[in-house]
């Protein structure tokens, strides 16, 4: 009977295990913060280091725990993935409140169903209202008018107003991006075709790029540096069917709308660059930093850290790019650098982990029009004339070439700060903080 109960109770801490890790997988959680949650939590249950074995994967998660006498294995699905923030730090509060207050399972189980089903913090007018300024806020770093604000703000509104109806019904998620992308920009480009814009092509670009993926282009890198290989390769190869999926729906509405003909050039020419003075870019950058932020669900105390840091990211990036010659990958890297070191030193003053304060600021700086010029090229290069293959062959390459850069240096940005902090620091402090812990 004894026998019986002892593996009746590591069953259901498994069980715990399970739920908390399909939690922080389904909330985009990298593999690392995965492993590092469930770890803490198996030596909160009693579950010793060497009797605890666990596999990750981005739609599965395998965990094995074992006693003196039992050894059980479960596995358990992980679908709906969707950024969500405030459960990341939520879970991590958990984690370590579990210990200092000596939590029966029962009560672990209590606050974990909480956290599961507790509410977004953002209403859902405010995220698609902070999404449609967030991209106008992008559509100001491009160097656009007052007009294209305010359309890449109306049609990016509605395109993700459109997004969540059809996520609510289950449509499949590349078919839900591709016919975002193709409301957003037939919105976008019908403004444009009315000519009230002296920059008509911005709004195109930016009014899809709240689509862009830019936790999962940032945490395949970083699984790819903490070991997690084969979780940051299914990311990537997410990332690109995204940015597909949206270059599709771009040029589905762009040849709907007869733009390439209305404006006799080529998208993948157009130049965006910066026109306004400081203080509009710092607060274009901060508004984008904040609408997605709010998408992201960060918890509400840190909006405004998130806010202040795309402004000091974007500034960064754009006075070494702009005036003092720097490529755009190296600026960007830098610009992400400083947030992640201001990040880590935040992490004890806010309570959250390094990626709740360091990935929304750095948003902004993810060169998506880069991206999605580079797929457009690609998509448009047999419609053009022979004379002009090579020379839009080039600038696609050229477009292609320095997203991946700039994406790598903002992805090594956030997450050298975040690995060093986390082995000079983090590391030491967490180890005695466990160690005080398990004395008492």
């Amino acid at each position: 009977m004894s026998d019986n109960n002892d593996e009746i109770l590591l069953g259901k801490k498994l069980d715990l295990l399970l739920r908390t890790g399909q939690l922080l997988i389904q909330s985009l959680g990298d593999s690392n913060r995965v492993d590092r949650n469930l770890r803490r939590v198996a030596l909160f249950m009693g579950i010793s280091a060497d009797k605890f074995h666990m596999h990750i994967n981005y739609t599965t998660l395998m965990i094995n725990v074992s006693d003196e006498h039992h050894s059980i294995t479960k596995f358990r699905k992980c679908a709906n993935h969707g950024v969500n923030m405030d459960t990341l730090a939520k879970i991590s509060n958990l984690t370590w409140t579990a210990f200092e207050k000596n939590y029966s399972l029962e009560e672990y189980e209590r606050d974990l169903n909480e956290i599961a089903n507790a509410k977004k913090n953002y209403p859902r007018w405010l995220i698609i209202l902070g999404i449609g300024f967030a991209c106008g806020g992008f559509c100001k770093l491009f160097g656009c008018d007052w007009f294209a604000f305010f359309t890449t703000a109306i049609a990016s509104s509605f395109a993700i107003f459109c997004r969540q109806e059809m996520h609510h019904r289950n449509l499949n998620m590349y078919l839900n991006i591709a016919f975002s992308a193709t409301i957003a920009v037939l919105i976008a480009g019908a403004g444009t075709l009315l000519g009230i814009s002296s920059t008509p092509l911005h709004p195109i670009f930016a009014s899809v790029l709240f689509l862009i993926p830019g936790v999962p282009i940032i945490n395949c890198l970083d699984d790819m540096i903490d070991g997690f290989s084969i979780v940051g390769m299914t990311r990537a190869i997410i990332v690109f069917i995204t940015l597909g999926a949206i270059s599709f729906g771009m040029v589905l509405s762009i040849k709907m709308l007869s733009l390439e003909d209305h404006h006799h050039t080529l998208l993948p020419q157009a130049k965006l660059l910066p026109i306004d003075g400081w203080i509009v870019i710092s607060l274009a950058a901060a508004v984008a930093a904040t609408g997605f932020a709010m998408l992201f669900n960060v918890p509400i105390k840190t909006l405004i850290i998130c806010a202040l840091g795309g402004a000091v990211a974007v500034v960064t990036r754009n006075v070494l790019h702009y005036h003092a010659g720097f490529g755009l990958p190296l600026s960007s890297f830098c610009g992400a650098l400083v947030v992640g070191i201001v990040s880590i030193y935040l992490v004890l003053k806010v309570h959250v982990p390094a990626h709740v304060i360091s990935i929304p600021p750095v948003i902004p700086m993810i060169p998506g029009v880069l991206m999605y010029k580079a797929m457009i090229g690609i998509l448009g290069i047999s419609n053009v004339a022979a004379t002009d293959q090579l020379p839009l062959l080039f600038q696609t390459l050229e477009s292609g070439i320095n997203a991946t850069l700039t994406v790598i240096g903002i992805s090594l940005g956030v997450a050298i700060p975040n690995v060093i902090g986390r082995k000079y620091f983090s590391d030491s402090t967490y180890k005695k903080r466990l160690e005080e812990l398990i004395k008492n």
